[in-house]
């Protein structure tokens, strides 16, 4: 069948038109439907799982778009829940107060894990953690959440998170693209395998308000590693309180194309168990070689001393004292065993 000249420049133009109306309403589409949704869109029909993460990222970035689906409303349920579960423990702790002192001991302190800070910067309130984050160095100054026995609960797993900006930074966080090719890892401050409870916690962890530029073989090793042990304290000690932070000092190099993020010299670790009233600490080096952590433990005054936070600042100051004095790891690590002379 052959058509004439006017018929294929009708069909051309009817073409063109189907397929820019076509584009635009494609693009209308990535731009204004909810997150979730382009997400899933992006799994069932783009195989290329490099194109869909990149795709992904310019979505949440440059055109966020709130979901009103379950998975949010879900999300304040949750959020109502755990705000309940913080006035019960507040009302706990006045009735401590005039009760016997074994109790009290072992019951819990409301916000127990944010320190003290003589620094302004902006305290953002995610459900299951809270940081401090500096727009100077586009980065949080400490991340701080209490780990319990749920936080720990294995029913979720990382490998359908991406990174995302915080939009509760009121100045804007650090954004993905800006760490591509910078040779460093979008290191998580609270870390993904700490909240492994339910899916928001594990996706609040993306946020890039919770990300610091590391070394991969730091990230990926020594502070992997210390995470992991964190993690096994966790499950045989009970409930810990937790802070972690970059050593916001000295002339640090910069990366990010559009934010210039610090690269910090060095992360430390605080950690509190309050049923054994002891504490550990760790300022390690970030240096792109495997470290044995433990070379790097320290008291949590020395912490202090580093960074200018006041860590645990509610407990008595004869506790607080002892705790964030001592300098052992006796509690937390098993005595090495004496080696056996053969005769």
């Amino acid at each position: 069948m052959r058509f004439d000249k006017k018929t294929l420049q009708q069909f051309k133009t009817t073409f063109v038109r189907v397929s820019i109306f076509g584009g635009v309403a494609l693009l209308l589409f990535f731009i204004f439907a909810p997150n979730s949704t382009i997400k899933n869109s992006l799994d069932k029909f783009l195989p290329n799982s490099s194109l869909r993460e990149k795709l992904y990222q310019w979505k949440v970035e440059y055109f966020p778009k709130k979901s009103t689906s379950e998975k949010e409303n879900k999300q304040k349920e949750i959020e109502q829940e755990f705000e309940a579960t913080s006035e019960k423990k507040g009302q706990k702790n006045e009735d401590s107060q005039t009760g016997n002192t074994n109790s009290k001991k072992r019951n819990d302190y409301k916000d127990l894990e944010i320190p003290k800070s003589p620094y302004n910067d902006e305290i953002i309130r995610h459900t299951y953690f809270t940081l401090a984050y500096v727009e100077e160095h586009e980065q949080a100054r400490w991340v701080a959440y209490k780990m319990t026995a749920k936080n720990l609960e294995r029913n979720v797993t990382r490998s359908q998170e991406v990174f995302y900006p915080d939009k509760k930074v009121s100045t804007g966080s650090a954004l993905p693209l800006d760490y591509a090719g910078s040779g460093f890892d979008r290191g998580h401050l609270a870390p993904a395998g700490d909240f492994t409870g339910n899916e928001t916690m594990m996706h609040e962890t993306f946020a890039m308000s919770n990300m610091s530029p590391q070394y991969p073989l730091c990230n990926r090793e020594t502070w992997r590693l210390l995470e992991e042990k964190v993690r096994d304290w966790g499950e045989k000690k009970g409930d810990l309180y937790i802070v972690t932070g970059p050593i916001l000092k000295g002339n640090m190099p910069k990366i990010g194309k559009k934010n210039k993020i610090s690269v910090p010299p060095a992360y430390y670790k605080v950690i509190l168990c309050l049923q054994e009233e002891r504490g550990i600490a760790f300022i390690v080096p970030n240096v792109n070689r495997k470290e044995n952590y433990r070379k790097y433990q320290v008291s949590i005054d020395e912490v202090e001393k580093e960074t200018g936070l006041d860590f645990f600042h509610l407990l008595p100051d004869e506790l607080e004292e002892r705790i964030e004095s001592a300098n052992t790891t006796e509690g937390w690590f098993a005595p090495k065993k004496p080696k056996i002379r053969k005769e």
